[in-house]
């Protein structure tokens, strides 16, 4: 199988499968796009900043306090 990036970054190679079946399979994988799982999967290093986030909106409906803040604050 042969490939180059579709964004045209200049990235491009070849690999050798035992299949046509197996370089297809692996293709479809490479072309999938990852944006449609945004939001999904959270990188692993936004956890603690997620817990953090959680843990404050916790805290202030436990006090009666405000609204919760705003998306991007």
């Amino acid at each position: 199988m042969l490939w180059r990036c579709a964004r045209e970054c200049g990235a491009k190679g070849s690999k050798r499968y035992p299949t046509p079946q197996d370089a297809e399979r692996y293709a479809q994988a490479f072309d999938r796009e990852d944006l449609a799982d945004m939001g999904r999967r959270t990188p692993l290093g936004l956890l603690p900043l997620r817990l953090l986030r959680t843990w404050r909106l916790r805290r202030r409906k436990e006090s009666g306090g405000g609204s919760p803040p705003r998306e991007g604050s």
